[in-house]
């Protein structure tokens, strides 16, 4: 690999990248690679279990929003279970705002343990 390093010289080595590696030359060199995650993976799956709590609560309201769309673009109107319906699930939907601040500390905890990983 030319990464403009210079060529080894006798007894030496060249090193172009290396990463999540190590080098030893020599009869008696040791290369040890210790590798430490920065995040511990019980908070990655507690982020991504209340991601998936908080997502869960508003069930198939695309769904339920698409067929209401339906029911007001050929009657004018909504039945009143669908309205009753979906007043709970955006009622709920303030759940929805927490679930993507949840989604941003999944997001935190998979970059710090790729971090660790590179």
């Amino acid at each position: 690999m030319d990464n403009g390093n210079r060529d080894p010289q006798p007894g030496g080595i060249s090193i172009g990248t290396m990463h999540g590696s190590a080098v030893a030359q020599g009869s008696h060199a040791k290369a040890v690679n210790v590798t430490q995650s920065t995040a511990d993976a019980s908070e990655l799956l507690a982020a991504v279990t209340a991601l998936r709590d908080h997502l869960s609560v508003l069930g198939d309201l695309d769904a339920q929003l698409a067929a209401a769309q339906g029911e007001i673009t050929a009657t004018g109107e909504i039945t009143a279970g669908r309205l009753e319906w979906l007043r709970d699930r955006i009622a709920i939907g303030a759940t929805a705002a927490t679930g993507l601040a949840t989604a941003g500390q999944a997001a935190e905890q998979l970059a710090r343990l790729i971090a660790g990983q590179v």
